[in-house]
């Protein structure tokens, strides 16, 4: 399958990440948009097959959709225009949530030959990103990760609790901490570590709401505001977020590092003040290490 003379011009040209496939998932045009959007190069995508260890769509429920049916499959299968929003595994390691439109290729013989995939970052999520570049100047971001610092979140928590208690809108905090990153460190080097750091950065960045905050506390500990008024939310966003967490991955020469967080989340209580808030949410996280990591807890 090649494209007509004068396509590939126009498709760099748009603001979406646009790629071919033939019948087989081999990858046989990558556009600029999506280097942009997945961190891949078009040399380095070009004629690997979309399964190979590269895009990784995941769904909500974090099964990966290249090991079963992904969209592409289910297009070329059935001759439909499929529309879903998917998270795709970036260069970088993190998640990032999109919107993808896939649309059957046919010959002149009306035969199927491959399909197209045109796809963005999901917009709802990527208006954080914008707020916390807002923050840099008053130099509460954490300059590794691109996340709040302890005082960005002092600041921001208390803004939270003082709206608590004129409005009483509830909110969840979420208190992680990265499973065995000693180990990693000490494996791999600081540097791997720091990648790693980014990578969960990234991953929490890419798929929480404007409304919602997330924090570098220290070290590997990190803490996550959500705009959530029950626990059954609560519990819904946390799981989604250890999926993603969980199916991130880095490339390091050749091998693969994956990591696990341990979670514990806490509703805002009448009379909670920052340091109670916090604590609560810590003790949460320290009973899902003890209970064997890669869990999460979640309780009033």
């Amino acid at each position: 399958m090649k494209l007509p003379e004068g396509f590939q011009e126009i498709f760099d040209r748009v603001s979406d990440g646009v790629y071919f496939v033939d019948t087989e998932r081999k990858i046989l045009y990558w556009n600029k948009q999506a280097e942009e959007i997945a961190g891949y190069k078009r040399k380095e995508i070009i004629n690997s097959h979309c399964y190979d260890n590269i895009l990784r769509h995941m769904d909500d429920e974090g099964r990966e959709l290249c090991k079963d049916k992904c969209p592409l499959v289910y297009a070329i299968e059935n001759n439909k225009y499929i529309e879903k929003r998917v998270y795709l595994h970036h260069k970088n390691g993190q998640r990032v949530p999109v919107f993808v439109r896939v649309l059957p290729l046919k010959d002149e013989e009306n035969r199927i030959i491959g399909a197209i995939e045109i796809f963005n970052e999901a917009i709802e999520f990527t208006n954080l990103k914008k707020e916390l570049e807002k923050l840099r100047e008053l130099a509460y971001i954490d300059e590794l990760t691109g996340v709040l610092n302890r005082r960005g979140l002092n600041f921001f928590l208390r803004k939270q609790i003082n709206n608590f208690k004129k409005s009483k809108k509830a909110f969840g905090v979420l208190f992680m901490d990265i499973d065995n990153f000693k180990e990693i460190n000490d494996r791999y080097g600081h540097n791997v570590g720091d990648k790693v750091l980014k990578m969960l950065s990234e991953t929490l960045k890419n798929n929480l709401r404007t409304e919602d905050m997330v924090a570098r506390y220290g070290g590997d500990e990190f803490v996550v505001i959500l705009q959530v008024g029950d626990i059954n939310t609560l519990e819904s966003l946390t799981k989604r977020i250890k999926n993603l967490i969980e199916n991130s991955f880095l490339e390091e020469a050749g091998r693969i590092i994956k990591i696990t967080v341990s979670i514990g989340g806490t509703l805002i209580r009448e009379n909670d003040k920052m340091n109670t808030l916090l604590k609560r949410a810590d003790e949460l996280m320290y009973q899902s290490k003890k209970e064997g990591k890669n869990l999460y807890k979640i309780s009033l």
